[in-house]
């Protein structure tokens, strides 16, 4: 069947072709959507779980011009209290000599203060009992000189020096007080532009510790050592851990946000084939963009950074298009009131799962093992891959489907090629802006509100109070009857945002303790971080059918749970999942020591057995509760709250150094990032809580029969 033959299909007659070639009772045009999905689920969170790392990943020293290079390992003591005031310093310069001909200077910067601690250089020292092995051990022969690398321009093929002599060294630092101190480790950042190539005890940003009195230390007992290791993997963006949090909040927010925008594109002008070929474009150009970013000089240089967000703000548009259309093409396959179309979903929901299961595999692993523009690269052939799928096989198995409303019908494959092309213009105007630096002023009033916590929660107020304004009015113009379910849809849309703000920690804070701080080693064999990326896609893959049978057992016998109490449990159960991370963060205070993998997976086992929960209160709750004149606003609005829940998530995970330092106060003091996890374990479940306290009320407001 050609192009116009389809186009000239009613709807009734799509669905009717579609279903002529089916498999296991449903069009087969499903399972390629499900295919289309998948890939498009490979891309997006396949480069969603390499993001951060990659932002905050420090500058590798093989790729560094020829020349002397210089970091500062800085160890600020600080006060005893929690206002975290530096008392002291001590600091030992590291110069990276690149290339032959080169000399470092041999004087380290004078200490501030009157520093309590000792620093002591550490050497590799082979043992009396086995050759094979060896110990650091504190280095007799260090005079406090500067720590020097050097090594070939360009490296070696040898990935775990490159050819640079001791590109890890260690230090004991020691108290000869009768007092603990607490101090902050780093490489210190002179200015928003300098460059780092060391992480501290694993980390790119700032670790803070409480070394004990020599005298309270047992007797086999080693002193606190500091590890610092040169980057000789791939060079990341040298972000601070805050600033790519907010970046990563603000791409996940805005994924959400501007499918309510394509979504109208769509409807009212060009159909959702069209709309899922522009975004599918659109998504794998942008994969291509951020490979490209990162290869030569673009990977240190402030142009490749910038043509890196002009990458991720050409996802973004792009999956504003694809986002709302496949799942609404899903539904077009079947007539309303076909039993088959909740089973459909369920299978169009698996192939969400399946291609966030297996992204980080592929992505996640070539990021972190070959290059991070690999990972990203391989990203856009995920999107290529749905693409080419779709497009073969659309003709014969979806013939029809997605057509463009019959009064814009003859306009748009012109209308469609002016949005793909003003996607791209947009974006390219955004990263130009980024590369002036107007999007920073962004960063800055954010930045500015967060230190003046007054006006910061001045301007929440104010916004709060609007919303609540624009929601009075609202219920007022609905019909009495209404004005009840409408409650409960706003009501849920806060609980849902309290739910994503702490589950999308997964790929900010969570994200990072893992790859920070987690013992990853398998016998010899190290886990990438990204791949716990893949958890919760697994477990929904294993769990699903199980809560499934589950909910229908339930309610055969009348007994399955609200839609209110299966928020507040959802809610609980992610309370729960976190615990075990503040248990890790304990374990991990000052980075000497890692915690166990137990703990990362057991918090995602918990977090997916909450989303599970509440899951079906979302968008489905939304159609059944809402007046019918107003489901398409409404939805528009749960995006938003999504859009919100993202972004705050964000500008939250860009806290935890502030948090862990004790520069923001928390009630408790479990220490480390143990007391940042411990936020998401009162708000979580504290919510649940009152989701459980109303529900009495929330089920008396519900429209009969929805839940």
């Amino acid at each position: 069947m050609n192009d116009d033959q389809s186009q000239a299909m009613s709807a009734d007659e799509a669905i009717e072709a579609a279903n002529r070639s089916q498999a296991l009772g449903h069009p087969k045009g499903l399972f390629l959507l499900f295919l289309v999905e998948m890939w498009e689920r490979f891309s997006y969170y396949g480069m969603r779980g390499l993001l951060v790392l990659y932002l905050v990943s420090v500058v590798a020293i093989h790729q560094l011009t020829p020349g002397v290079h210089s970091n500062t390992l800085e160890i600020a003591e600080m006060s005893g209290d929690r206002d975290a005031t530096v008392v002291a310093t001590t600091v030992r310069d590291i110069h990276v000599l690149v290339g032959d001909g080169f000399t470092a200077p041999g004087v380290n910067p004078a200490p501030t203060g009157s520093p309590s601690l000792r620093l002591q250089r550490l050497s590799l020292t082979p043992s009396p009992e086995a050759e094979s092995e060896a110990s650091w051990e504190i280095d007799p022969s260090d005079t406090g000189s500067p720590v020097v690398v050097r090594g070939p321009q360009g490296g070696t093929s040898d990935r775990s020096t490159r050819g640079f002599d001791h590109p890890e060294f260690r230090f004991a630092l020691t108290n000869p007080t009768e007092q603990p101190v607490k101090v902050r480790l780093s490489i210190r950042r002179d200015g928003p532009d300098a460059r780092t190539f060391f992480r501290v005890n694993n980390t790119p940003g700032s670790v803070t510790a409480e070394i004990k009195p020599d005298l309270q230390r047992a007797e086999d007992e080693r002193p606190f050592e500091v590890v610092v290791r040169a980057n000789t993997h791939d060079s990341g963006r040298n972000w601070l851990r805050s600033d790519a949090s907010v970046l990563y909040g603000w791409y996940a927010g805005l994924a959400y946000l501007f499918p309510i925008l394509g979504g109208i594109i769509a409807d009212k002008l060009i159909g959702t084939h069209r709309s899922m070929l522009i975004g599918g474009l659109l998504i794998t150009i942008g994969h291509i963009i951020l490979g490209v970013s990162g290869f030569g000089e673009m990977a240190l240089s402030r142009g490749g950074m910038s043509l890196f967000v002009v990458g991720l703000a050409v996802i973004v548009l792009g999956t504003g298009h694809f986002k709302p259309t496949v799942s609404v093409m899903v539904g077009q396959l079947y007539r309303q009131g076909d039993p088959r179309r909740d089973a459909a979903f369920t299978i169009f929901y698996m192939g969400i799962n399946l291609g966030a299961f297996l992204c980080a595999f592929v992505c996640g692993t070539l990021g972190e093992e070959v290059g991070w523009h690999y990972g990203f690269g391989s990203a856009a052939v995920g999107m290529i891959l749905g693409l080419l799928l779709y497009i073969v096989g659309k003709p014969r198995l979806l013939p029809g489907i997605g057509n463009p409303p019959p009064s814009a019908a003859t306009k748009a494959n012109s209308a469609s090629m002016l949005f793909l092309l003003g996607s791209l213009v947009v974006a390219g105007l955004f990263g130009l802006a980024y590369h002036e630096g107007l999007v920073a002023k962004v960063g800055e009033l954010i930045t500015y509100l967060q230190r003046n916590p007054a006006l910061g929660w001045g301007v929440v107020a104010a916004m709060t109070a609007g919303a609540l304004a624009w929601a009075l009015w609202f219920l007022s113009i609905n019909r009495i009857e209404d004005r009840g379910p409408v409650i409960t849809i706003f009501v849920f849309m806060i609980f849902n945002a309290f739910f994503w703000i702490a589950f999308e920690q997964a790929g900010s804070s969570l994200n990072l303790f893992t790859e920070a701080n987690t013992e990853r080693m398998i016998g010899t064999f190290q886990v990438p971080a990204t791949w716990f990326q893949s958890v919760n896609a697994g477990l929904i893959f294993m769990l699903a059918p199980l809560f499934a049978v589950i909910w229908t057992r339930l309610g055969a016998i009348n007994k399955n749970p609200s839609q209110p109490l299966k928020i507040a449990l959802g809610l609980i159960f992610l309370g729960i999942g976190y615990i075990f991370m503040v248990v890790a963060g304990q374990i991990t205070v000052g980075g000497a020591a890692k915690a166990s993998m137990f703990f990362v997976l057991a918090c995602y086992f918990w977090h997916t057995v909450g989303e599970l929960c509440l899951s079906p209160t979302g968008l489905s709750y939304v159609t059944k509760a809402a007046p019918v004149k107003f489901v398409s606003l409404l939805m528009g609005i749960w995006f938003i709250s999504s859009f919100i829940a993202n972004l705050g998530g964000g500008l939250i995970a860009s806290l935890v150094e502030d948090v862990e330092s004790g520069k923001i106060k928390t009630p408790w003091n479990f220490g480390g990032q143990a007391d940042f996890f411990f936020l998401f374990v009162v708000t979580s479940i504290g919510a649940g809580l009152v989701v459980l306290a109303l529900t009495p009320m929330l089920k008396k407001l519900m429209r009969p029969g929805t839940g």
